[in-house]
């Protein structure tokens, strides 16, 4: 009989602990929520002296959500500019922006004295690198169009899908205005079609090639109201880098009696027919979206080819690369397998890019003290309002 009792009154402490300890826990989440709001209606009282202690506990143990830490450092920094401490005011304010860097105050709904310290700070990030990867497909633009058909012929470049992946950083001047720098690379090709003569021989070059791209363009951005989506346009200059080109040949001799003769083979190297170094115009935009502190974003551009991508010296020559050591002399003195075997001779050509891609964009935001602050109008304001407070 003991014994139960003894075990009763054990199980009846342990529910007063758990319960007393599932109470504290709950209190104290209560408590920090009560000091904000009390803390705010001593604000209103006028009481602005025991502000800082009320609110102390909770700040430093970190007990608040994002949006209560807002309402704890907004009350402060009001606080410190009614008791005359712009230097309290700032550091509670930079300690707000910590807390929430997309911060912007509402100049017809926030407190005035908010609206004067954000002229004076900033967490703008000053770089913002970013990710991105993506489709593309290249255009041919024909500067001067090459053949080695006697007959009059017909050419075709379907459009063939590539990718590229990438990243770069903006650096900000402002909330809205940046200069950005990529490095990118990517796989692009085309396909040219050449059909020609009465009985349509047909002439089939399908190109890939690797390009390191080093794009450095101005962008403008802004929000949208509910701040999230952020839409952004941009233009400017890219380096072009031909790092690898091969083309795959098939010409096809249609006879006259209907029988059909196909010449083909593996990919080759025309690397040497290629300008290597290229310049590019661009253009584009998109749209950010937010994701906590960071945005996800698609980019819709266009990139127009500036230089000529043949290397006219070289056209109808094979590359030293491909000759057989038993070869000798000049390499430039072999004609090319690509017009013996397969009738074919590079245009004079640019080539222009669209792409779509997708990305990642991780801010470095930098809560700091602005340089030029515009402050004197919402000063004068503040003063009126100190004054018809006390």
């Amino acid at each position: 009989m003991k014994g139960f009792r003894a075990l009763v009154a054990f199980s009846l402490l342990c529910v007063v602990v758990i319960n007393g300890l599932g109470q504290s826990t709950t209190s104290d989440d209560l408590d920090c929520d009560q000091q904000v709001s009390k803390a705010e209606s001593e604000f209103n009282a006028g009481h602005f002296y025991g502000i800082p202690s009320i609110l102390k506990d909770c700040l430093s143990g970190s007990k608040l959500s994002k949006e209560q830490l807002v309402k704890a450092y907004m009350v402060l920094c009001q606080t410190y500019m009614i008791l005359d401490d712009p230097n309290a005011a700032g550091d509670n304010y930079l300690k707000l922006l910590k807390a929430d860097p997309e911060f912007v105050p509402n100049e017809k709904d926030d407190p005035i004295e908010i609206v004067y310290l954000s002229k004076q700070y900033t967490a703008t990030p000053i770089f913002t690198p970013h990710f991105r990867l993506g489709l593309n497909a290249s255009m041919i633009s024909t500067i001067y169009s090459l053949t080695t058909e006697p007959y009059f012929t017909n050419t075709t470049h379907p459009l063939r899908l590539g990718f590229q992946v990438g990243g770069g950083v903006d650096w900000n001047i402002n909330d809205n205005f940046s200069v950005c720098i990529e490095a990118d690379l990517a796989s692009r090709g085309y396909e040219r079609i050449e059909t020609s003569g009465i009985n349509t021989d047909e002439s089939v070059v399908q190109a890939n090639q690797w390009w390191f791209d080093v794009p450095i363009y101005a962008k403008y951005g802004f929000s949208l109201k509910n701040n999230k989506i952020r839409p952004f346009v941009y233009v400017g200059f890219a380096a072009n880098f031909l790092l690898s080109a091969s083309n795959q040949f098939t010409y096809t001799d249609n006879k006259s009696t209907g029988s059909q003769l196909v010449s083909e083979g593996p990919p080759e190297s025309v690397i040497n027919q290629r300008n290597q170094f290229n310049r590019s115009f661009l253009f584009g935009g998109g749209i950010r979206y937010k994701v906590g502190k960071n945005f996800l974003f698609a980019d819709l551009r266009y990139m127009g080819g500036m230089t000529n991508l043949a290397n006219e010296a070289k056209l109808y020559y094979e590359s030293s690369n491909t000759i057989s050591p038993g070869q000798i002399g000049n390499p430039n003195t072999y004609m090319a397998n690509a017009i013996t075997r397969y009738h074919y001779v590079s245009d004079l050509f640019r080539m222009d890019n669209m792409s779509l891609t997708f990305g990642f964009v991780k801010p470095l935001y930098d809560p700091r003290k602005v340089k030029k602050a515009r402050t004197k109008s919402v000063a004068r304001a503040i003063r009126k309002e100190g004054k018809a407070k006390k």
